[in-house]
């Protein structure tokens, strides 16, 4: 999978606040690692391929992030070593959290 990856990815556990098209309840997930494209949702709930999501998380510097994001890809049976979860793509990133979120990764 990592030769996919477009992104430098950091091993952070952030919490993320989400809801699906509908925007009917919230879940809430940790993340595993993030970059500056999206992050690893480490979860047994999980989302199909291609689904949306709105998306609230905090950066351990204090940054608030508001986005949308797709489900790249699913991991439902890990192998040994690994968490179950998925891989969500950051879409529409407003200019000042694009900046904010690049500070944190990169920094």
């Amino acid at each position: 999978m990592s030769e996919l990856r477009r992104n430098y990815r950091k091993a952070v556990k952030v919490e993320f606040v989400c809801h699906d098209e509908s925007g009917a309840g919230e879940l809430l997930f940790d993340s595993a690692d993030l970059s500056t494209g999206g992050a690893f949702l480490v979860s047994d709930v999980l989302y199909e391929q291609g689904d949306t999501l709105g998306m609230t998380f905090v950066l351990p510097t204090g940054s608030t992030i508001r986005c949308e994001s797709k489900v790249a890809w699913v991991r439902r049976f890990p192998a040994q070593g690994q968490a179950a979860g998925m891989g969500v793509q950051f879409l529409g990133l407003a200019e000042l959290d694009r900046r904010a979120l690049e500070a944190y990764v990169e920094g």
